[in-house]
């Protein structure tokens, strides 16, 4: 039996492009759908030269006008912003920084790029101001509800329609502000202050342990003590310094330290000296002086955030420091320094090469800056008279690249003030100036005879001269330059022609060079300590506490001094400088 089959009309198979697959997070951004609708869609203003000078003084406000050219190419001003996804943020930022997309989505998240007042608007009034509001039932009192006018969907039916010419009111996700209250946070603040401390801490999963310690009434080890500061200093202030660049100030700091402590009592036992404040280990006003730092996790936590504010948007601005660039020096200066460079170093040239070199400072300077070179080769090679004259023009260069040098200070008479610094050290040495120095150098670095062990005064005055002979037939020249290619690896340091511990010829050693300073000790020493300035080379360790007591209070070039060590020692040498008035101080050793 033939069955006959009824034909059926073609089925018809649309597809709908819905963009993009939901990532495996919540996204803040909408998802652009095609509407089944029917509605006709929306029409935007055009895009004008002054509508684009609108979108570009916005980008460069936010710190993004490197943008600004891919915003024009694609036409995008302030009428479309609102409809970029995160695909268009990609898409704008390619082949940039992340820092910038990152400070976009931001921004437009949170809507900032609607509290913007045109000032090319002269004759409109100030206009509301539309922002986001994370509550969607929260409603300025000035706005009308449109929502009344019709029937409250769904979650799910929001997310369907939350489309391009979608016919949901922008009031079931936007509040309006006026300009007169946009700057109102004190419910967002008032919010965080109601929250206790420990609900803060709770929500942390990774610090339930550390929470479960306070709670037994114990205090956790200084790791766990940070890792709470970090979580309650950026629960308050976060936002307010990343992202308004608002500094919290420091009775809010503190605030917040004694909260901690009203919440976990036991904490008191943190703080920092017996004396201090309960809360100092959390906040304290200058450290407990007059003048000073604020010290405290709390401080320490806040001043790392400040960090993280780009430099434009810091409250407090770093003065660019006047650079010499090298490239920008005429050429003319270099002409001239070649000029002086061919001149002989003969007495009668003495006072034109020194000239000559004070009008040549700032190219000194420019190589000094230079650190990806040798700059003590580049120096020598346009300077070669620095190893002449004794060293005097490397005194005259130290006076010129420091301004606030004290002309009137006599390095001789202060060094001296050393002989009363353990007055049976170095005692085989001859010259008073190289004594007294060596005394001050074993001062600062804090070593005590012990009694039973010997030590050599040769080898503890290594580091700042060192006692050479010359061979037979060899001139003292000769023999300091054997002594340099032979030890060429060594620290800068001075070198004595004579028998050890006599006085004799000394030469300043420095990266394979030297310089003849004749015989007067004083001279050499002051050579000695200005040639690390002069030539940019690093001051050996052993030295440095007696090279930035003569920075800083002999010579004073700077008024910033790291060691302990040496501000105790400068207060001993004053008091011996009052105690004895007398010009000479030959005869120090003598005194008790």
């Amino acid at each position: 039996m033939h069955s006959g089959f009824k034909e059926e009309p073609p089925l018809e198979i649309c597809f709908q492009d819905v963009g993009e697959l939901p990532s495996a997070g919540p996204s803040r951004y909408r998802k652009r759908r095609l509407s089944a609708g029917k509605s006709s869609g929306l029409r935007l203003p055009e895009v004008t030269e002054s509508s684009i000078d609108a979108m570009n003084r916005l980008l460069q406000h936010w710190g993004l006008e490197a943008l600004s050219g891919r915003f024009a190419e694609h036409m995008i001003d302030l009428n479309v912003l609102d409809y970029i996804l995160d695909v268009d943020i990609v898409d704008l930022c390619r082949d940039m920084p992340i820092r910038y997309r990152l400070v976009l989505r931001h921004n437009l998240q949170n809507g900032y790029h609607k509290n913007i007042f045109l000032g090319d608007q002269p004759d409109k009034q100030p206009h509301t101001i539309i922002t986001f509001s994370k509550d969607p039932n929260a409603l300025s009192s000035n706005s009308p509800d449109r929502r009344k006018k019709k029937k409250k969907k769904s979650a799910a039916d929001s997310m369907a329609h939350d489309t391009l010419g979608s016919d949901i009111e922008p009031s079931s996700f936007v509040s309006v502000e006026t300009a007169a209250n946009n700057n109102d946070t004190s419910g967002t603040e008032s919010g965080k202050e109601d929250e206790s401390i420990r609900s803060i801490l709770q929500k942390e999963p990774k610090f339930r342990s550390i929470l479960n310690t306070l709670d037994k009434g114990l205090v956790p080890d200084p790791t766990g003590l940070r890792h709470m500061n970090r979580l309650l200093v950026n629960h308050f202030f976060e936002e307010r310094i990343l992202e308004e660049a608002s500094y919290p100030k420091k009775q809010e700091k503190h605030e917040l330290a004694l909260k901690i402590l009203e919440a976990y009592p036991h904490l008191e036992q943190t703080r920092v000296t017996p004396d201090a404040p309960k809360e100092s280990y959390f906040f304290w006003f200058c450290g407990g002086k007059e003048k000073g730092p604020h010290t405290g996790l709390i401080e320490t936590r806040c001043a790392n955030m400040r960090k993280e504010v780009p430099p434009e948007q810091r409250r407090y601005q770093r003065k660019d420091k006047g650079a010499v660039v090298n490239y920008i020096l005429p050429d003319s200066v270099r002409e001239h320094a070649t000029a002086i460079a061919a001149m002989s170093p003969l007495h009668e040239n003495e006072e034109a090469i020194s000239s000559g070199m004070n009008e040549c400072i700032d190219l000194h300077s420019c190589i000094l800056q230079q650190t990806d070179s040798d700059q003590t080769e580049a120096l020598i090679s346009t300077f070669p008279h620095l190893l002449s004259y004794q060293g005097k023009m490397v005194q005259q260069v130290f006076q010129r690249l420091h301004t606030f040098y004290e002309t009137t200070a006599r390095s001789d008479k202060f060094l001296l003030l050393g002989l009363l610094l353990g007055t049976k050290a170095f005692n085989n040495v001859e010259n008073k100036y190289i004594r007294a120095t060596l005394r001050i150098m074993k001062k600062l670095a804090g070593k005590k005879d012990e009694p039973g062990v010997t030590s050599s005064d040769e080898a503890e005055a290594s580091p700042l001269i060192r006692w050479i002979k010359p061979l037979e037939d060899e001139s003292e020249a000769d023999a300091v330059q054997r002594h340099v290619s032979k030890l060429s690896y060594l620290a800068p340091h001075i070198v004595c022609v004579a028998d050890v511990f006599s006085e004799g010829n000394m030469f300043v050693v420095f990266q394979g060079r030297y310089i003849d300073c004749g015989q007067s000790a004083a001279h050499t020493l002051d050579v000695f300590f200005k040639l690390f300035a002069v030539f940019g080379i690093t001051v050996p360790v052993l030295l440095r506490r007696v090279h930035e007591l003569l920075t800083v209070y002999l010579w004073k070039v700077t008024n910033i001094c790291k060691s302990a060590a040496v501000t105790k020692l400068v207060t001993k040498l004053k008091e011996l400088e009052m105690a004895n008035d007398d010009d000479d101080y030959e005869d120090l050793d003598d005194l008790s």
